[in-house]
């Protein structure tokens, strides 16, 4: 029997490998499906995403959103009681126009009762409104048409807050919504007969707690797994195939297993409109359609991202196209991006210092995108920056800068830094790093602390002319943990 076993397994799992998506090598061929499903292998099946995001056959992983035509497309969730306390109305809205009290969600029992309605424009000014069982109010500011922007309503007792991108912009008295299932759950449709949205949801969600201003703004970019606590219906609208055909798609799908599932009415289903489309933006930097701006901004948006590779965009950085970086997300509270790694003194010169292998990030080979770092730090002023060598956290530290320094200064006056944390017990040293912020040199070290890189003054280094390992580091002043003269690595990072 053992010896059948291994006959079938020889000849089984290479057919199962490839009908899976894997190339003879391994690796996920290139017209294989991007998702790993149940059974661990790269396929369409459910499971997660190679990201790591989860999928289902149902709406297979896409970043998808439904646009609702402002004629007559709405969808009706199931009955149930939703509100009875505290809760938490938060949606994603791309308005087209703003018809009088276009809603979000109306839930109730007909018009003026038992009604809970969260509308991104509160009558036609643009304003959200919400309304809880009889009492309204609208939020202080307007969104702006055809823009994405993000909305949440809170109560907490009988206090209520409305927010747009995270900030508080209205808060008013409401009374507690009274414990009854509401029979008329409407997505983009009133109660009272005003008019359709006309606008692009994405990302709904029903809590029966009231966040935070801070929980929002932590989770608002973010795609939920639906088991969260407090979590009573979640719409993330990722079915079918955006403008494409989906016309056997006639429901949307409650993430959280609490079955309140919405049932489409008058959605064409085909098309740019009365369809799936392109969904919110979540900035998480997995994707170059979800690039951020620099791995502090992930990281605070998405707290538990881990260290690898990122894509990041700027405006200013190769003409605004997203391109990828290394992101520590880990030494002290991460969110740095990776500018520099030397690990050989070959290669490097004066103007490739600031820029070497700009589209291959790497912490193990010669990389730089020291250039870009002014667009890529928090502020022109306050800023860190890191530096370790041989190993990472160690011969090196964190500092901020103090003005508004830059790093591809010509001269080495920059040295208003403050040493926030010393990896080691090394001290500053004319053979070893000096207090100033790294310079950009055109002499025998291209990048370093020195206060002058001719002649035996070098030491400090991160890029030095060939001769080095990879660069002249720390020679005098070197601390209990010895001295680090040819360190083997350099890394520098901004945040």
């Amino acid at each position: 029997m053992k010896q059948l076993f291994y006959i079938l397994l020889i000849t089984i799992v290479p057919r199962l490998t490839w009908s899976q998506g894997l190339d003879r090598n391994g690796q996920a061929a290139a017209s294989a499906a991007t998702y790993v499903n149940t059974y661990g292998a790269i396929g369409s099946s459910t499971g997660i995403t190679k990201y790591g995001a989860p999928v289902s056959t149902v709406y297979g992983g896409n970043a998808n959103a439904l646009n609702f035509d402002g004629i007559n497309d709405y969808a009706n969730a199931t009955a149930g009681v939703y509100f009875n306390g505290n809760f938490t109305i938060e949606c994603w809205v791309y308005p087209k126009t703003f018809s009088n009290w276009a809603r979000i969600i109306d839930f109730g029992n007909g018009a003026g009762s038992n009604n809970v309605l969260l509308a991104y424009t509160y009558g036609t000014g643009g304003a959200p409104g919400l309304y809880v069982e009889g009492a309204q109010f609208a939020a202080s500011q307007t969104l702006v048409l055809n823009q994405w922007s993000h909305i949440a309503a809170t109560l907490s007792g009988t206090t209520a807050t409305i927010y747009i991108n995270g900030v508080a912009v209205g808060t008013a008295t409401v009374p507690v919504p009274v414990n009854i299932v509401r029979n008329n759950c409407f997505i983009g449709r009133s109660n009272w007969g005003d008019p359709y949205a006309e606008a692009t949801f994405d990302e709904l969600r029903i809590w029966n707690v009231a966040k935070t201003q801070a929980e929002i703004q932590a989770s608002m970019n973010v795609e939920l797994a639906g088991t969260e606590t407090g979590l009573v219906a979640y719409y993330n609208f990722n079915q079918g195939n955006s403008g494409g055909n989906n016309a056997g798609i006639t429901s949307i799908i409650d993430n959280t297993g609490n079955s309140h599932t919405g049932t489409l009415s008058n959605f064409t289903l085909n098309g740019s409109t009365s369809n799936w489309v392109n969904g919110a933006p979540v900035n998480d930097g997995l994707l170059p359609a979800r690039a951020s701006s620099s791995a502090a901004a992930i990281k605070q948006a998405f707290p538990s991202s881990t260290d690898g590779f990122y894509w990041i965009k700027n405006s200013n950085i190769n003409s605004g196209a997203p391109f990828q970086i290394y992101a520590d997300m880990t030494t002290d509270g991460g969110g740095w991006t990776l500018i520099m790694c030397n690990t050989t003194s070959s290669g490097w010169n004066y103007a490739n210092a600031i820029a070497l292998n700009t589209t291959s990030p790497s912490i193990s080979s010669n990389y730089s995108i020291i250039g870009w770092a002014d667009y890529i730090k928090k502020s022109s002023t306050g800023f860190q920056y890191m530096i370790d060598a041989n190993t990472r956290g160690s011969n090196g530290g964190i500092w901020t800068a103090n003005s508004a320094y830059i790093f591809t200064k010509a001269d080495n006056s920059q040295t208003n830094v403050t040493i926030n944390t010393k990896f080691g017990t090394w001290s500053y040293n004319d053979a070893g790093i000096e207090q100033r912020m790294p310079w950009y040199s055109n002499c025998s070290g291209f990048i370093t602390t020195s206060f002058d890189c001719t002649g035996g003054s070098w030491w400090g280094t991160l890029i030095a002319t060939p001769g080095w390992s990879p660069a002249p580091w720390i020679a005098a002043g070197c601390g209990i943990e010895g001295c680090s003269a040819n360190p083997g690595t350099i890394w520098y990072w901004v945040r």
